[in-house]
């Protein structure tokens, strides 16, 4: 069986080569840049084998109950594993009817437990604890990324290589996430095409075509395929937007903002659309830091100009909890206040956006400088993936895969058109150009481990957020001694990885 998965995957992929090829820029590392099939713009061409789990046909469980636990925050998770009737509604009723699908499949029933609430680690923490006390009350958890690789180390997941029936090389499973977090054979954590939030998340620029038409500027799109979309371009671009109510005063309304930005979240797309790397796998599949604090300082100057040298054309929104300040970018864009925005996808979304009175276009982030070759794109670390509970016994891993894999195959085909193609690439994309340049941004995500594994370690990243706060460039001293403290941060982090390994089930 492994044998014709191997070939069926590799065969798969081939054909699929043209197509990403054809959506993004050159890759050098093809390690980690480019997710591959497991985005939505791996569509499927004329003459292309159907792509299709392997799951055996004769699978039935008699009725056994699969509970998903996951986080419910409106507008972010909401609707994402589960629904609870059809609206008429594209995405709403793919994912109804694909759960509706894998029940009949298989024969189980899905039982989705939400818990609401802003806090990323009520879910996790909920599955920590049923995991210590040894109950069985949930399979599997839905959980932001980073609280669910944090929690990976601890053993509270089983290893999702171990279960026959989950394919990970499939191209509805994410290759770039699959190839980071694979540790020595393992992996506690799956992304794949079941969530929405491997789209959502990503981090994009908005800019406003009336007023980039009113200023005689031309679209980005222009500057992105020649190149030229990069820091010192949008730099530029700001104080020639930029008008004044003739108060000489930032005001939140009432001005024309060349950009509008926050100084701590939407700083983090830096570190991946200006190729500064964290950690990467050697030739041994170790965890290997890299970080280049000379790189980051170059980066660090650039964006501390686009925030806080371009004649006041910047309005910066400060971190407020919780990432509310995404809401006031979206709807300061949303009113004509700015020609250009760094917001997430999923923002895009809100009946906000949807009555804009102006047209508006969607680019990736900007590059570094015009030697960088490609555009890559950050998901916010609040992306979700999914983990099965250690206390899944070893019989029913393989059920549990088997419900996992199908969900995944299904919605390659049903939710991922659905969110993609109608909601991105038509509803929201006002222009064929803009449905291209989502193409670009979503196969070009980028996995680091350095951010991905960002609490054990020690929030390393996050720290550029403050720098940039601060509005000096400390870069250097404040990473220094980065190479000392990380490593030592990641090799306790290895070496609590490799004591799960041991516990493994299989």
């Amino acid at each position: 069986m492994k044998l014709t998965r191997i070939l069926a995957a590799l065969l798969a992929l081939l054909m699929l080569v043209g197509t990403f090829a054809a959506c993004g820029g050159p890759v050098e590392e093809p390690d980690t840049t480019i997710p591959d099939g497991t985005t939505a713009a791996a569509t499927e061409t004329e003459g292309e084998t159907e792509i299709t789990d392997d799951l055996p046909d004769d699978l039935n469980y008699g009725g056994d109950k699969i509970v998903i636990l996951s986080r419910y925050r409106e507008g972010w998770t909401s609707g994402e594993i589960a629904v609870e009737k059809l609206i008429s509604e594209p995405v709403n009723d793919a994912v109804f009817e694909r759960n509706k699908a894998v029940e009949e499949r298989l024969g189980v029933e899905i039982v989705s437990i939400e818990e609401p609430g802003d806090s990323a680690y009520i879910v996790v923490d909920k599955a920590a604890t049923a995991v210590k006390a040894g109950t069985h009350e949930y399979d599997v958890l839905a959980a932001a990324c980073y609280t669910s690789l944090n929690e990976s180390i601890n053993g509270t997941f089983a290893d999702l290589r171990q279960s026959l029936y989950i394919d990970l090389d499939k191209p509805y499973w994410s290759r770039g996430f699959n190839e980071v977090v694979e540790y020595h054979g393992a992996q506690f954590s799956a992304l794949g095409d079941a969530l929405l939030s491997q789209y959502r998340f990503a981090f994009v620029t908005l800019f406003n075509k009336d007023i980039f038409t009113d200023t005689n500027q031309p679209f980005l799109y222009e500057a992105v395929e020649n190149g030229t979309w990069t820091l010192d371009k949008q730099i530029s671009l700001i104080p020639i937007f930029h008008q004044d109510n003739g108060n000489g005063v930032q005001d939140e309304e009432g001005d024309i903002y060349g950009l509008v930005s926050c100084d701590y979240v939407s700083t983090d797309p830096y570190w991946s659309s200006c190729m500064v790397d964290i950690i990467k796998k050697d030739e041994d599949g170790d965890y290997e830091f890299v970080f280049d604090s000379g790189k980051l300082h170059d980066v660090g100057d650039k964006v501390l100009r686009l925030f806080f040298e371009t004649e006041d054309g910047t309005y910066d929104y400060k971190m407020d909890g919780e990432n509310m300040e995404q809401f006031k970018i979206r709807d300061m864009f949303a009113r004509g206040d700015a020609a250009m925005a760094t917001i997430r996808i999923l923002e895009l979304e809100s009946d906000v956006m949807r009555s804009m009175e102006q047209k508006f276009g969607v680019v990736p982030m900007p590059k570094f400088d015009e030697q960088q070759k490609e555009y890559r794109t950050l998901l916010h670390d609040q992306f979700t993936v999914l983990s099965v509970l250690n206390t899944v016994t070893e019989e029913r891993l393989d059920e549990v895969g088997a419900v996992l894999e199908a969900m995944a195959s299904i919605s390659y085909k049903t939710v991922r058109p659905a969110y993609y193609e109608t909601t991105l690439r038509t509803k929201i994309a006002q222009d064929p150009q803009s449905a291209e340049m989502f193409d670009i941004i979503i196969d070009n995500i980028y996995m680091d481990a350095g951010i991905l594994y960002t609490i054990p370690l020690n929030t390393f990243h996050d720290s550029f957020r403050r720098i940039i706060g601060s509005k000096e460039n400390t870069v250097v001293s404040t990473y220094k001694g980065a190479d000392t403290k990380t490593n030592r941060a990641l090799n306790t982090m290895c070496n609590r990885l490799e004591r799960v390994l041991t516990g493994k089930k299989r």
